[in-house]
This record gives C-alpha cells, sequence and structure tokens, in this order.
C-alpha cells in the first residue's frame, strides 16, 4: 500500500514489486534478491544506531543534518529529496542516544508521523538568508536548534554539523554558544558498513539499472541521439519505482574520450561506442553505480575499440581481485592494475569508491595517486564498493568505461551487478 493512501503505511513505502523486474532477460528477477525479505523498520534502525555510534564515539551530544540524504539514512525521512539538495529549510537533529527531531518544510511535518526514528516533526523555521545583515534572524533560529539539544553536564554545549550546513548557519550557532563540530568523516563512517536490509534495497536498485541498460543495449542504432538513449534508464527507473538519476553520463563516439560527458542531442553513428554511468538512485533511495560500454551496429568493432574495451576489462577485473576484508587502501594502490603507458594521462584516479544512499566513501585510488589523493584505511565485511575501470588516450578516437558493484566479504567479494560484458568488444569469436 502507498503512502499517500494510508496514514499507517511504511513512510518509505514503494510501488517495487515482487515480481516487476519478469521481463528482464538477463535472467535476474526481485526474488533472486529476495527483496520481499526486506524489514525497513530494522533498516532504520540499523542505520540511527550507526550514527549513534559515531556521536558516542566521539563523546558528541547530537548532530544536525541539513543534508536531505544524510537526515535520510539516519531516520528514514523521504521529503522533496532532489528540491532539498538545493534549498534550506529542512534539518534533522539527530541526539545520541533516543530519537531524532525533524524540522521540516510547513505542511509536510506529518510525513514523519509514522518513524519510529523520529519523536518529533516540527515546522523548521528556515535558514534563508541567515547572513551576517540578518543577525536578528539567525540568532533567533540558532536559539531555537539549541532548546532542543540534549543536556549537558559541563563545559560548552557541543554539535556535530553535517557539510550542508553552510558557513553563517554555523556562525550564527557559534555565537549562540555552541561548539560546532564537523561531523562529515563521523557520517562516513556510519554508512561504510551495510545491514543486510541495506544490500536487498541496493540490489533492488541494480536489478532496475541492469534492466534499463539492456534497454538501452537493444535501442542503440544510428540516428539515435544520446539523450534518447539515456532517458531510457530515467525512464525505467521510474517505472519500478525509483527515484531520481544523480547524473547524465552517457556519451557517444568521440564524446567517449575523455571520460565525464554528459548526455547531448549528438546523434549515434554506425559503429560508435556508446558510454554510460548508470548512477541510478532506486525505489529504496540506494544507488545503482555500474558503466557498460556498447558498439552501435552495423559491422564490426575495429582493432582500436577491441585493444580500448579489453584494457579496461583487464584493469576493472586485476582490480577486483584486490578486494578483501583487510585489505589496505595502500596496499590497494600500490597493487593496483598498470595501464599502458599510452593511456595514463588519462587515467581515473578513483579506482573504488563507496556506495550507498550515493556514491561515497571511502574513496580509494589507483597505482601511482596514493601519495598525493589517498586515505588511510582498511577493507571491512559489510563495505560496498564500485570499482572504475576507463581506457582512453591523450586524442584518441574513443574511450571505454566499466564498472561494477560489490559487497566486500570475509573471502573477497561478491558481486552485486552482473550484466553481460561485450564478447564482441573482447574479441570473442561466437
Amino acid at each position: 500500500m502507498d503512502q499517500n493512501t494510508s496514514k499507517h503505511a511504511d513512510p518509505e513505502a514503494t510501488r517495487y514489486t515482487r515480481n516487476a523486474l519478469t521481463r528482464t532477460s538477463i535472467g535476474k528477477t526481485v526474488s533472486d534478491h529476495g527483496a520481499a525479505q526486506m524489514d525497513m523498520v530494522a533498516l532504520r534502525a540499523y542505520r540511527l544506531g550507526r550514527v549513534q555510534e559515531q556521536l558516542r564515539k566521539n563523546d558528541i551530544p547530537a548532530i544536525l543534518l541539513a543534508d536531505p540524504i544524510m537526515s535520510r539514512y539516519a531516520t528514514g525521512i523521504r521529503n522533496m529529496q532532489p528540491w532539498s539538495m538545493h534549498a534550506n529549510n529542512r534539518c534533522a537533529l539527530v541526539p545520541a542516544e533516543g530519537k531524532a527531531i525533524l524540522f521540516e518544510y510547513g505542511g509536510s511535518e506529518h510525513l514523519g508521523d509514522n518513524l519510529e526514528t523520529v519523536e518529533i516533526s516540527l515546522p523548521s523555521k528556515g535558514r534563508y538568508n541567515l547572513d551576517s545583515k540578518t543577525y536578528e534572524g539567525g540568532k533567533s533560529w540558532a536559539e531555537y536548534i539549541m532548546s532542543f539539544l540534549p543536556p549537558q553536564k559541563t563545559g560548552k554545549r557541543r554539535l556535530a554539523v553535517d557539510s550542508r550546513v553552510e558557513y553563517f548557519t554555523g556562525l550564527h550557532l557559534q555565537n549562540a554558544g555552541i561548539d560546532v563540530i564537523a561531523g562529515g568523516r563521523m557520517l562516513s563512517d556510519a554508512q561504510m558498513i551495510k545491514s543486510a536490509d541495506e544490500i536487498q534495497c541496493i540490489m533492488a536498485s541494480l536489478s532496475i539499472a541492469e534492466v534499463a541498460l539492456y534497454r538501452i543495449k537493444q535501442a542503440i542504432e544510428p540516428g539515435k541521439s544520446e539523450i534518447d538513449l539515456w532517458s531510457i534508464l530515467e525512464a525505467t527507473n521510474v517505472e519500478f519505482g525509483g527515484e531520481y538519476i544523480d547524473t547524465r553520463l552517457l556519451s557517444s563516439g568521440h564524446r567517449t574520450n575523455p571520460w565525464y560527458q554528459e548526455a547531448t542531442d549528438r546523434i549515434v553513428r554506425p559503429r560508435e561506442l556508446v558510454a554510460l554511468d548508470t548512477d541510478m538512485i532506486g525505489p529504496f533511495g540506494y544507488d545503482a553505480d555500474v558503466s557498460r560500454t556498447f558498439l552501435c551496429p552495423s559491422g564490426r568493432p575495429s582493432g582500436e575499440q577491441r585493444t580500448l574495451y579489453r584494457t579496461a576489462y583487464d584493469q576493472l577485473h586485476h582490480n577486483l581481485e584486490l578486494i578483501r576484508a583487510g585489505a589496505s587502501f595502500r596496499e590497494m594502490s600500490e597493487k593496483a592494475y598498470d595501464l599502458p603507458e599510452r593511456f595514463k594521462e588519462q587515467m581515473m584516479p578513483m579506482t573504488w569508491h563507496g556506495v550507498g544512499l550515493c556514491g561515497q566513501g571511502p574513496t580509494i585510488v589507483g597505482r601511482g595517486h596514493h601519495e598525493k589523493y589517498g586515505e588511510e584505511g582498511v577493507l571491512e565485511e559489510g563495505m560496498v564498493l564500485s570499482c572504475e575501470s576507463y581506457c582512453g588516450e591523450v586524442g584518441g578516437s574513443e574511450g571505454v568505461k566499466l564498472e561494477q558493484q560489490v559487497v566486500v566479504t570475509k573471502d573477497g567479494y561478491q558481486l552485486l551487478s552482473d550484466f553481460p560484458f561485450e564478447e564482441e568488444l573482447l574479441g570473442r569469436e561466437f
């Protein structure tokens, strides 16, 4: 039942159903991933507990979350999420013990009514224009937030904030007597280890993304535009109850090199490569982040196209085999695939990264990049990673992007994405 038809429905309800994906020809259905076994109450309790564990570990009584993704992670609230990413109305106060307090866009407070993670949902006073010219308004807002802070025994009152709490908001909190602490690392650490229910949500998103990949592959033909093809991903996600797409990374022909070019009205031509990265937020808010590269018919791929594809494929699978619980980020970087010299200038420094409600930490870089960009840490069982590869020469005509999503296990990894690779581009005869 939809949350719009019953006030007793789960606030994260979705029209995603057990048999929704039986049309895919690649053999994956919802039942394969056990989607019917998802326990959303347990999922929310686990996520709130992870945040509160970090607060207690750092001796911080509460954290103020202005990022709608972080609010959703900690409480389960989903309220106009893409709009909230560029508006300053909504926030959530999460204590180290007990339930959260939501400050919601006026008139939408009822969306938190059935969330067992929430103590109360109140209309937000808003943080618009809390700059140096509106000091009194900002002071009033800070005092309002302070009135909900848990009591502290001694010393200055401490409050962590996420990265979306902007400068002047933080300044007003400080002026009101709050010791404001950056909470980004705590939130990143909290989200790194996924519960079984989170894994099921991720698998549901991947199932839909792979239906879209199948449809896109079937639709590629001369005369289609990049936008035509990208829209299939968007439409498929919406069709099965998904939410939004983080990027528009689909390119063709010469626009596949270099990478990071979003879809345009460019028309695809015969025997060109078409590459895309899904970056798809599915029906439970979790990210399906996989990449594939296809060949537009008709005709056989060129030798250079096969070289690009085989190199990216080898890079991807070499780096996948480095994933195991206990592996250090530094060790992974040092052992990462060594691209041929002509492709190194355009290699992607970020080789592995965490995935949850969005792309997230940890970020683990490839060979030669650890000293400049790397962070220290080790892989832990239950982390979900995307492993990325890209192969394209500076000045080259095309490039190939591939990516897989996995969960780290004690013995290595479990592949979560299993859309097939292109046998013809690998140079294998049928």
